[in-house]
């Protein structure tokens, strides 16, 4: 989190720098922020819903259900 910060607001200093400006800095580091908060949500996840609203779900582990003669593998079979 802490490197989209760093860069997305050292990219805004530098264009406040160029431009003569000082508000770019700021967007830089909340453009930054959002982002690194953006990437950890879709790397790890959102957090999961309260347990009144989660659908129940027959299969363990996050496991996809297969017919049963998919189970079984043969010898040159994919």
């Amino acid at each position: 989190m802490l490197s989209g910060i760093i860069v997305w607001g050292g990219a805004g200093v530098l264009l406040d720098r160029w431009l003569e400006t000082r508000v770019f800095a700021l967007v830089g580091l909340l453009l930054g922020l959002g982002v690194a908060i953006y990437l950890v949500v879709v790397k790890y996840g959102a957090v999961d819903p309260p347990a009144g609203n989660r659908p129940t779900s027959t299969t363990r582990g996050g496991q996809r259900s297969r017919p049963p003669e998919y189970r079984k593998t043969q010898k040159g079979r994919r």
